[in-house]
């Protein structure tokens, strides 16, 4: 009957390690059906333009009157 302690603890040791599994377990199943919805940043989709919306776009710089070769009727050699 030397035996016991040893065999106890050891059920305990076991029981614990049990208890910790099923305890993560559990959160990660609470953390895993919570991220569904709240996963990235929140956006206000009625303020954000939506996919694909030009709204908030700079209109792009007209350079046609840099560009080399280009007539624009005025003549600045002479």
């Amino acid at each position: 009957m030397a035996n016991q302690r040893g065999t106890f603890a050891k059920r305990n040791r076991e029981m614990k390690l049990k208890d910790r599994a099923k305890e993560k377990a559990e959160r990660r199943a609470a953390r895993k059906a919570d991220t569904g919805t709240t996963k990235g940043p929140q956006i206000a989709w009625d303020q954000a333009g939506g996919v694909g919306s030009l709204e908030n776009v700079a209109p792009a710089p007209d350079d046609s009157a840099d560009a080399p070769g280009s007539d624009d009727g005025t003549d600045t050699d002479s």
